[in-house]
């Protein structure tokens, strides 16, 4: 193998949760294939900026957060109508400024491939880059904005057009669930440069497996922060339900009186008996995923999933349900022998998503261009 031919950069923003998971987990495979990575953390991208080009300007004065934290912070105190037209430029044009100091470290560093793990990065791929450019979106992002409020529908239609010259720049376009492809198949882009690149897990030793225990604990762990985690739905759920227990970050308004336990290692799921996943109604969540779900199934846990969500990929082991079944639902496996029924399909389901078998497809399109 030539040494000048196996570079590879990660852009991610490295943060406590889903996102520097990935991006780790795909460090470590390429590593095992004998290819050289660097991770690109973009959270600190405009200090880096000071540093690249030297500037002492506006690039170098901007908080290193992702696109929407800068929005909600430069648009704060502007009223609505105004927010609503700003918001579209001030992401574009943050976007501009993160791809033109992004280019500059890709091609000091003459990186053979790159893989973009960020939205707010991606404006990146549409640069002469001058190697192999993979795009692994986490979510269609500009839908995710949308149904999140923070855009009017012309900001939507503009954002949108960026987005599909995004995906056709880049040789390589996946996303973090199968279902979310299908999403942007269904009713955003449907180019041949698509592959599946699914979310995935580690099957966790015996000794760390749940265990059965009535009355049943029920765990609710991850990011509390988006809007489609729908605390509303955890709240009611924790009235119907006292033995819920919530951890992750950041701490959910008291308002929602939720049995809230703060950060702890994912360890502390093999003392339930249930995981649990709220999620929104709107189109995009429908279509969605929560890497919490295999995060659960690791553990043998069975898992709630409202019965909304598309994700048929993983109902083995899981129980879809509304507010209106949810007590009956848990009741049906507060017996051991239910219970163990379902744990063990939960735990066989984690071992056919474990991180070495999803993420070939990737080391494959890789070796193709890299090694041919």
């Amino acid at each position: 193998m030539h040494e000048e031919k196996n570079k590879i950069a990660i852009i991610c923003i490295l943060d406590n949760f889903c996102n520097r998971v990935r991006a780790l987990e795909i460090k470590k495979f390429l590593n095992k294939e004998n290819y050289r990575v660097k991770l690109i953390n973009s959270y600190y991208l405009n200090r880096l900026s000071h540093g690249v080009n030297g500037s002492k300007g506006l690039a170098s004065k901007m908080p290193s957060l992702s696109v929407p934290c800068l929005i909600s912070i430069a648009l704060k105190k502007v009223n609505l109508i105004s927010r609503n037209y700003l918001k579209q430029y001030l992401l574009i044009y943050q976007m501009k400024l993160r791809a033109k100091t992004l280019e500059k470290i890709i091609k000091k560093e003459k990186f053979d491939a790159i893989i973009c793990e960020s939205a707010p990065d991606s404006y990146v791929l549409k640069k002469n880059l001058r190697c192999l450019k993979i795009f692994d979106c986490p979510t269609p992002w500009v839908d995710e904005f949308y149904y999140s409020g923070d855009l009017s529908d012309n900001a939507y239609r503009k954002l949108r057009r960026m987005e599909l010259e995004i995906y056709k720049e880049t040789e390589y376009l996946s996303f973090h669930w199968e279902t979310y492809k299908k999403y942007v198949q269904k009713f955003v882009y449907n180019g041949k440069n698509m592959f599946t690149l699914n979310w995935g897990c580690h099957p966790k030793p015996k000794e760390k497996k749940a265990e059965f225990s009535c009355p049943p604990k029920i765990v609710f762990m991850g990011n509390l922060g988006g809007y489609w985690i729908n605390l509303p739905l955890l709240a009611r759920l924790t009235k119907f339900y006292k033995n819920i227990d919530v951890y992750g970050a950041p701490a959910p308004p008291k308002k929602y009186r939720l049995n809230y336990k703060g950060y702890a290692h994912p360890d502390v799921l093999s003392k339930y008996q249930f995981g649990l996943i709220t999620i929104t109604k709107d189109r995009l969540r429908c279509w969605g995923f929560s890497a919490k779900h295999l995060e659960y199934l690791s553990y043998g846990l069975p898992v709630l999933v409202p019965d909304w969500r598309k994700d048929l990929y993983l109902l083995k082991g899981s129980i879809p349900y509304n507010e209106e079944n949810f007590l009956e639902k848990i009741k049906q496996y507060d017996g051991k022998r239910e219970w163990q029924k379902l744990s063990d399909l939960a735990y066989k389901q984690s071992k056919r998503y474990s991180w070495d078998k999803v993420l070939k497809p990737l080391v494959k399109i890789i070796n193709r261009h890299l090694r041919a």
